[in-house]
């Protein structure tokens, strides 16, 4: 099962898929289901090669910056009143 890791993580430069150290670039990997995130990973050029011939949506990212994919931005809403 796959799951989201706080950006403090990601900092580490870990693929969330294999679990190696991310060396180079690296990309988000993300599947959704009727507006429903199933998977959301940063992942190492290999992973990245195995999602794209599974067909799923993988960009590159940029991991000094902390910003939300653009994909991902849409989704993310300012909380009222906190």
């Amino acid at each position: 099962m796959a799951s989201s890791l706080p950006v403090k993580k990601i900092m580490n430069h870990i693929c969330q898929h294999c679990g190696e150290l991310i060396v180079g670039n690296a990309y988000r990997v993300t599947s959704e289901d009727q507006g429903i995130a199933l998977l959301d990973m940063v992942v190492c050029s290999l992973c990245f090669m195995e999602a794209k011939r599974l067909h799923l949506h993988a960009e590159e990212i940029n991991l000094g910056s902390k910003q939300a994919s653009a994909r991902n931005r849409e989704s993310h809403r300012p909380r009222l009143g906190i």
